[in-house]
């Protein structure tokens, strides 16, 4: 498999071309590798072909063979792309040692994840050194390991200038060597012929040699993807760029405590939000101090990397929600669970998944608890230690610590999508059918009372959300949710929420106090978030009483389970009722129970609709319109099958 070596830099005359050219001939000739050297330019403009005088195209067609585009015998090849592609990718990695990458006017990311080495040629001129600290910036934004980054500095005129003046202008990156200005070099190239090839004793050549000979030599090389992923544009997992173990994460715990004793972090919070237009320069003040301390520790770090994700993490942990901060900010991550300060995952394409972070200790979480559920108005601690919030974006946080969580506090936070998900968007991502959401919108037209039944993550609320989308727009609507997370598109829509109590345990409004009170606001339609208790017989009734059209969730494994729950939770609500007669509400309420799951494989999709047609003695019947029929298990596990009309008989 094909070792990458990428060549960066976004300012022209650098001597990327130059530098990666050379590198390719020394590999080939002196080392006896195969190399592929690609110059990747989306507007086809190649200096390649200028600089070795080629008398043909060496423009990559998908149709040719690998071997056409060699340039020396069996082993030196010259490509040049627009994009770089999964099918050539998996070319060079079957017939080439070494894949030299000029990238000349835009990066590949998932690319140089992948390079073993990232060469960045730069000038000691003010725009060449800006250029280069831009291009290190983007590298760390994109979590690419600064190591595998050299800066080599290309046509110095100062031939008593030292590595170490270097590292003073650059000093997170290690400083590979200095190439010195040779006018003889822009005359190689002039003529079209490479460098080294007849100056094997220059200094030029020496260090450039040596250079390869330590890629070479390189015991701790890294582990790459697979040619098949290696294109991706996600990354399947956060990547963790340091181990950080119990000693590192005491100067986390002691950093955090000296921070605390030399300011007020308290008071500097509060003039952040009091004060929106000094909170940067608020947060700087901090961030700097979190430095000076760090710089104190004397800590070996391995790179710069490591040095700058450690501030980074005392910072989210000291003003922010610490570990889960960036997750937060991850619009692919659905679910965040915390387990204690050690253990984190979150749901991704509704897999469940541990990631590579941590808090630093248990009284770090609760801080990051408290964070989010004061603003609320809403308390944790021992006397009440449990508490259920809503974010301003409508995510839903619960969170519960000692003693009721015995391994320490546990977080947990469902995260809600910017953007309004459609009944089209649930056909694309094969959740139901297009037959099915026309009979269900006929059937919400209809003012047909749907009961939508899942387990915990299966998708109910989303669901809820869009069928309400088919009610028309000259109809009143109330929600009531625990926490509000509806989000209807009608304009006529009163929103209720629930309240919990307050200090003193006084104040409390509960989801059955709003269906009641619901009753007397002149609703048409009433959509209850959840029912979980005794409200299920207020919002039967309502059914039942001229509120047709009426929808609700509740927690059950399949239709018949979700009417066996119904009935549980109407005997919550404390009336005395015999089951036939609790059974008899339940068939004159609900028309419609739709199952919603979410399968082995991680996807979520309706797999029953079903109607109730009546009763037979004290058996409630009902009938399967739609089933969703497993066909095989596909590529990655994926479970393929389809949602399909029932015929009755």
């Amino acid at each position: 498999m094909a070792r990458i070596i990428s060549l960066i830099n976004l300012r022209n005359g650098c001597g990327k071309t130059t530098t990666g050219l050379n590198l390719s001939y020394i590999l080939f000739k002196d080392f006896g590798k195969k190399v592929c050297f690609m110059e990747v330019n989306e507007n086809q403009i190649y200096d390649t072909e200028f600089y070795l005088s080629l008398n043909k195209s060496y423009f990559y067609d998908e149709q040719k063979d690998i071997k056409d585009y060699l340039i020396e015998n069996e082993g030196l090849a010259l490509i040049q792309v627009d994009k770089i592609t999964e099918s050539l990718i998996k070319k060079i990695y079957e017939n080439f040692d070494f894949l030299i990458i000029d990238f000349s006017e835009k990066i590949d990311i998932p690319v140089l994840n992948n390079s073993e080495k990232i060469i960045l040629p730069s000038q000691l001129l003010p725009a060449y050194s800006k250029t280069a600290q831009k291009m290190i910036q983007i590298l760390i934004e994109n979590d690419i390991p600064i190591s595998r980054l050299n800066i080599i500095i290309n046509k110095s005129k100062n031939n008593l200038m030292r590595i170490e003046d270097i590292q003073d202008i650059f000093p997170q990156i290690k400083t590979t060597g200095i190439l010195p200005f040779k006018k003889e070099i822009e005359e190689y190239s002039e003529k079209g012929e490479v460098f080294c090839l007849k100056n094997k004793k220059d200094i030029f050549t020496i260090i450039l040699k040596k250079y390869i000979e330590d890629i070479i030599n390189e015991s701790d090389q890294i582990k790459f993807m697979s040619f098949d992923k290696i294109l991706e544009k996600e990354r399947k997992q956060d990547k963790k760029a340091y181990d950080e173990n119990d000693d590192l994460r005491e100067i986390k715990i002691k950093i955090k405590k000296e921070l605390f004793e030399n300011i007020n972090i308290k008071e500097m919070e509060l003039n952040a939000l009091s004060n929106p237009e000094k909170r940067d320069k608020i947060f700087d003040d901090i961030n700097y101090k979190i430095r000076v301390l760090v710089d104190e520790k004397k800590i070996n770090f391995l790179n710069i990397n490591e040095k700058e994700i450690l501030i980074k993490d005392i910072f989210n942990e000291v003003v922010g929600l610490g570990a889960i901060e960036d997750l937060l900010k991850n619009p692919e991550v659905s679910e965040i669970m915390v387990n204690g300060y050690k253990n984190i995952y979150i749901e991704k394409k509704g897999k469940i998944i541990k990631v590579n972070k941590r808090y630093s200790d248990d009284a770090s979480v609760l801080k990051a608890i408290e964070r989010i559920v004061i603003p609320l108005g809403r308390r944790i601690d021992e006397s009440m230690p449990y508490v259920d919030a809503r974010l301003s974006d409508g995510s839903r946080v619960n969170a519960i610590i000692p003693p009721l969580a015995i391994d320490g506090p546990a977080l947990t936070i469902r995260k809600f999508s910017n953007k309004k998900l459609s009944a089209d968007d649930l056909i694309n991502f094969g959740s139901i059918t297009k037959e099915a959401v026309d009979y269900l919108k006929e059937a919400i037209i209809k003012k047909k009372n749907i009961l939508i039944s899942g387990g915990t993550g299966s998708g109910k609320t989303t669901l809820l959300n869009i069928l309400s989308s088919f009610i028309p727009e000259d109809e009143r609507i109330v929600t009531i949710e625990d926490s509000a997370e509806l989000k209807l598109l009608q304009e006529h829509v009163v929103r209720l929420e629930a309240r919990p109590a307050n200090i003193e345990g006084k104040g409390e409004i509960t989801i059955r106090d709003l269906v009641k009170n619901a009753l007397r606001m002149r609703p048409d339609r009433i959509i209850v978030g959840e029912c979980r208790s005794g409200e299920t017989l207020d919002m039967l009734q309502a059914m039942n009483t001229g509120h047709e059209g009426s929808m609700t969730t509740v927690h059950a494994n399949s239709p018949r389970d979700a009417l066996s729950r119904i009935e549980t939770m109407v005997l919550m609500a404390g009336v005395e009722l015999p089951l036939k007669a609790i059974r008899e509400q339940i068939k004159g309420a609900i028309d419609i129970i739709i199952q919603q799951s979410r399968l082995k494989d991680g996807s979520r999709k309706v797999t029953f609709i079903s109607e109730i047609t009546g009763m037979d003695g004290d058996v409630i019947l009902m009938h399967n319109i739609f089933e969703f029929v497993e066909i095989s298990i596909g590529n990655e596990e994926k479970i393929e099958g389809e949602l399909r009309r029932v015929d009755r008989i």
